[in-house]
Formats: C-alpha cells, sequence, structure tokens
C-alpha cells in the first residue's frame, strides 16, 4: 500500500450488530472528523439493537451520518434507512455502508447529501418514523441551522432520537433551551462508561 493510501485510511474497527460482524474504516485524513466512529454512535447503535426498537419497514433517516455505522444498524434490523452527511464526508459514509448492508439487508440504503438548514432539505420529505444523530450536537454556532433542520424533517409521527457524548455546557444547553421548547424531550439512556445519553424526543402538538 502506498504512503498516500495509508493517509487515507486507518485500521478498521470491528462490531458485531444483530448477528453481522460490521466492519467500519475510519477515512481521516480525506473526510475529516465526521469519519471517526465517536462514543455516541456506538452508544446509538447499542440501543436501536437492544432496547427492542421495532425497525422493520419502518422509514429513517440518520442525520449526520459519517461512518455509517448507526445507518447500518438501523438496516440491518430492517428499516428503510436514508443516510445524510455533508458532501466532504460522504466518502466515507458511501465506503461503508454497502459493504456491510449488500446482501444482508432487506432494503437498501439510500446515501444522500444534506447541509442542515440549506435548500437541500427542499428534497427531504418529512415521512420519517425516526430521524436518528449521534453526537450531531456539539458546535454551538450550527445550532439554527440543526433545528431548522429537525423542524423539517420531523412530522406529527416522527420519533427523534439522538445520542450525545457531553463534553460542553452548552451540549446541555442545546437539549434544555433550545430542543425542549419546539419538542418534548425524554432522557432514555444514560451509558456512564462513555459518558454519552440517548433522548427520544417527539414534536409537541403545537409545532405539528
Amino acid at each position: 500500500m502506498s504512503d498516500r493510501k495509508r493517509l487515507y485510511k486507518v485500521p478498521k474497527e470491528t462490531y458485531s450488530f444483530c448477528g453481522n460482524q460490521v466492519e467500519i474504516w475510519e477515512e481521516l485524513a480525506a473526510c475529516g472528523e465526521g469519519a471517526t466512529v465517536w462514543e455516541s454512535g456506538e452508544t446509538m447503535s447499542r440501543y436501536l439493537e437492544q432496547s427492542g426498537l421495532d425497525l422493520e419497514d419502518k422509514v429513517v433517516l440518520e442525520l449526520g451520518s459519517g461512518t455509517g455505522l448507526v445507518s447500518i444498524v438501523a438496516s440491518l434490523m430492517g428499516a428503510k434507512v436514508t443516510a445524510t452527511d455533508l458532501a466532504d464526508v460522504l466518502c466515507c459514509t458511501k465506503g461503508n455502508i454497502p459493504r456491510n448492508t449488500e446482501d444482508r439487508v432487506k432494503h437498501r440504503p439510500v446515501i444522500r447529501r444534506l447541509e442542515w438548514g440549506s435548500d437541500d432539505l427542499d428534497g427531504f420529505i418529512p415521512q420519517y418514523d425516526y430521524v436518528l444523530g449521534a453526537d450531531i450536537v456539539y458546535i454551538k454556532r450550527t445550532f439554527p441551522e440543526l433545528m431548522r433542520t429537525l423542524m423539517h424533517v420531523c412530522g406529527p409521527q416522527t420519533t427523534l432520537i439522538l445520542a450525545n457524548k457531553f463534553r460542553f455546557d452548552t451540549d446541555g444547553e442545546f437539549y434544555e433551551n433550545i430542543l425542549s421548547k419546539k419538542f418534548d424531550v425524554e432522557q432514555v439512556l444514560w451509558d456512564e462508561d462513555n459518558r454519552v445519553k440517548v433522548f427520544r424526543c417527539k414534536k409537541k402538538a403545537a409545532e405539528v
């Protein structure tokens, strides 16, 4: 392998989900921080698999898919998944999702670009049963665009599931002072080892 190829691909992480071995390549140099499996992605994936959630034939959208781990697990659980991220991160998403889902899943996942708060939203109809996001709350300046995106893609039937590692005070502020104004927010898991919280959220009746 050339030095250039080594730069763009680091050793894979291997997981076991839904009776399948899942191999994730973290392509750091090519795709930035979004192409790393962070603790919240692992916790979210375990939560999906172990919580008794029925994703069979459900329509699922993931925001900030990055390496694609959460979307892979949702697909293995039978969901109709659309995985999204910024254009410069999708190289990693497109590399990992097909190799871990081909001939294993009921519905082939779709991979699309979505820049939060942008005109990209015009191509997303709020038809989703679940919207998922792992570690998408971490940069304060993105909060307005993130909220605009959540308000657009979440319909009255949508359950929003977010997993977050709490690193900064602003992380808590988003849930307590911003998200809770538009959504009913319930913490459903505290992963003490990884310091990750998982939340289930529904749009408030007045916002539907």
